[in-house]
């Protein structure tokens, strides 16, 4: 089959999405589809990364890299304008070339780009890839009024994409609730988890690059990847100056995102994301890390981090809403621990009892990776997705 994948960040690019369709466009390359991935030639993270071709083959995948504007994240305007600019030249290249290919899969990076696919899909099979829920989110963050009638249309359209999709694929139970209060058909919904990025993440007992650095000796408390809006860190900061006076504690902040501003350079330590490649070595040289979720964004995202700490074999403390999928997964897995959004007392009792009980740290791990290799391993992922689409293109 030929199949379009359609989302504003592709390889090289760092985004948890662009590193999820990787897995995935590869996988289905390998197995003799004929992939093309729509992506922008700008960058995730801040804009200033090396340009890339604008045509490219990569193991296999036909990349065709739109020259949208690349301004990053750097501020509320330059990602508007980058949105707006991918929207254009998306809509058009997908109004010249949708009927070339058996599928179409969109993302929800910018938001509402499936909408091209819906009215342009001919007789082309569409499947929106929900990775995160907009308007839901500025809704719930308050950003946004839900009377307001220009939010109200944006609400409107961003569902009647999921809608008028041939299927519908949700990050987790919570995420298929909100898609069927959209009136998405239920039957047209398949739960289909993030998975840990590449086959680099493997459980090991010491990372060697943990003990090139100068925290290498200490209890390191880790946060990994995108601290965004949808996250928060007051309790987080308030455990971080519960503890710092005490030696053998060692935060760090590994990747970028709106918050991590909020952090106190003097409480922790911060870092750029690390090279796809050396992944696996950095969740690793961790002895737990913490997950966040600000209240009300249950179903609205899901944190794609757990999934490589799960395979890192790393214990998670996870702070926010007890209904959400990522507290559901960690309970179920026996994986860590789940606290209120805003329990920074229970998480310095629980950093303090983790770093005392080696055998309550080895036992949550080992669970940890169980659930990974059960449930969230690429191989068990992509399985699912490409039963998915051969089904479709049948």
């Amino acid at each position: 089959m030929k199949i379009l994948f359609v989302n504003q960040f592709y390889w090289p690019d760092v985004a948890a999405t662009a590193q999820l369709m990787v897995d995935l466009c590869e996988d289905l390359a390998h197995q003799g589809h004929d992939i093309t991935v729509l992506c922008s030639r700008g960058q995730y993270d801040d804009g200033t990364g090396a340009p890339t071709p604008k045509r490219e083959t990569h193991n296999g995948v036909n990349i065709r890299r739109l020259s949208a504007a690349g301004f990053g994240k750097r501020s509320t305007l330059g990602r508007v304008i980058d949105y707006a600019s991918f929207h254009l030249l998306c809509g058009g290249y997908l109004l010249r070339h949708t009927r070339k290919f058996d599928i179409i899969v969109t993302l929800t990076t910018p938001p509402l780009i499936g909408l091209y696919a819906t009215w342009f899909k001919g007789k082309s099979k569409h499947v929106c890839w929900a990775m995160d829920l907009h308007p839901d989110i500025e809704f719930e963050m308050g950003l946004w009024s839900r009377r307001n009638p220009v939010w109200r249309i944006f609400d409107w359209l961003n569902g009647l994409h999921f809608r008028r999709a041939d299927a519908v694929v949700a990050l987790g139970g919570r995420m298929m609730v909100r898609l069927v209060n959209k009136h998405v058909q239920q039957l047209r919904i398949e739960v289909i988890t993030p998975w840990s990025p590449g086959d680099d993440v493997q459980a090991m007992e010491r990372s060697p690059w943990r003990d090139t650095q100068p925290w290498a000796d200490k209890f390191v408390v880790m946060y990994s990847g995108n601290a965004g809006l949808i996250h928060t860190f007051d309790a987080v900061t308030a455990a971080m100056r519960e503890l710092r006076d005490d030696d053998r504690f060692a935060f760090v902040f590994i990747g970028g995102g709106k918050r991590l501003a909020e952090i106190d350079d003097a409480l922790a330590v911060k870092m750029p994301y690390q090279p796809r490649e050396m992944l696996g070595e950095s969740l690793a040289a961790a002895d737990v890390h913490l997950v966040t979720l600000r209240d009300g964004m249950s179903g609205t995202a899901v944190p794609c981090k757990l999934y490589g700490i799960m395979a890192a074999a790393r214990p998670t403390i996870y702070l926010g809403p007890a209904d959400s999928d990522t507290a559901i997964d960690i309970n179920q897995s026996d994986a860590g621990l789940t606290l209120a959004t805003d329990d920074a007392a229970g998480l310095v009792a629980a950093l303090r009892k983790l770093a005392d009980d080696e055998a309550e740290r080895k036992r949550l791990a080992a669970n940890a990776r169980t659930a990974f290799e059960q449930h969230h391993s690429r191989a068990a992922c992509c399985r699912r997705w490409i039963d998915l689409l051969e089904s479709l293109g049948r």
